[in-house]
Parts: structure tokens; C-alpha cells; sequence
């Protein structure tokens, strides 16, 4: 609970990423209210932004309990010596967009749209064809804003 706690306060202590994540709110919401059935591609946008502020955030979160250096450390005991910690924060940006944006966001769309109304996107429906591939887009756009969010904070 302490090591949740850390990573918590080191986030909304950092003004840049409370800025990031009441963005993506509003980008949200205004897509709800003004853009979702009219311009369908609006969709991209929330995407790619909430991969780039997980990102962010997975990093902040990450350092805060200096995970980074720790498993830098880990993989080159294990025959890893090109492991480092720019390498691991990759690796733990992308597994926590893909963790929490990828089950999360997907999950919450398919269990809460029907609640205010809306289809939900069939992401968990197989096998994945162009009629349902709407929720792997989404995931692979929020992953591309992930990986854009990791070049730029170099």
C-alpha cells in the first residue's frame, strides 16, 4: 500500500502529468458530447493521447519507487549486459499502457457503454475482422502514443 501511495503522490505532485491526464479528460468528454457520432476517426485522438499519458505516468511511477535502476540491475545479474535503465523504462512504459490501457480502457468500454447508452466496441470478439477491429486499433494507437511519449522525454 506504501510503494501505491509513492507512486500516487509522485504523480499528482508533478503538474505536467495532473495537466496531461485532465486533458485527456476533457478530450474525452468533448468527444462524447460533440464528436463520437459524427466523426468516428475523432476515436484516434483520446487514444494516442492516453497511451502517451500512461506512458508518462507508468515512467513517473516507475522511477518513484526506483524501479528502473532495480531491474537494470536484475537483468544484467541474469546475462542481460545490455540492459539499461532507458531500456527497462521502455519496457515497463509499454507493459503499463498495455496492462492498464489495453484491459482497462477496452474492459471499462465494453462493461460501461451499455451503461450511459452506447454499443460497446467488440474488442474481445473472435476472430478479429474488419467488422471488429475497432478495439485493436485503439490499442494499437494508445501503444504508438506510448512509444511516442518514450522518444520524446529523452
Amino acid at each position: 500500500m506504501e510503494k501505491a501511495k509513492t507512486i500516487i503522490v509522485s504523480i499528482l505532485l508533478d503538474k505536467r502529468l495532473v495537466f496531461y491526464g485532465l486533458f485527456l479528460l476533457v478530450i474525452q468528454i468533448v468527444g462524447v458530447l460533440l464528436f463520437y457520432d459524427r466523426i468516428p476517426e475523432y476515436d484516434i485522438l483520446p487514444h494516442l493521447w492516453f497511451g502517451y499519458v500512461l506512458s508518462e505516468y507508468t515512467s513517473k511511477g516507475a522511477n518513484s519507487l526506483n524501479l528502473q535502476s532495480r531491474l537494470t540491475e536484475k537483468f544484467q545479474q541474469h546475462g542481460w549486459p545490455t540492459a539499461n535503465p532507458r531500456r527497462i523504462d521502455f519496457l515497463l512504459r509499454f507493459a503499463g499502457f498495455l496492462l492498464i490501457g489495453g484491459l482497462f480502457w477496452e474492459s471499462a468500454e465494453l462493461f460501461v457503454s451499455p451503461l450511459i447508452g452506447r454499443v460497446p466496441d467488440s474488442f474481445f470478439a473472435f476472430p478479429i475482422t474488419l467488422s471488429n477491429i475497432d478495439g485493436a486499433i485503439d490499442v494499437a494507437v494508445g501503444a504508438l502514443g506510448a512509444t511516442v511519449a518514450f522518444f520524446i522525454r529523452r
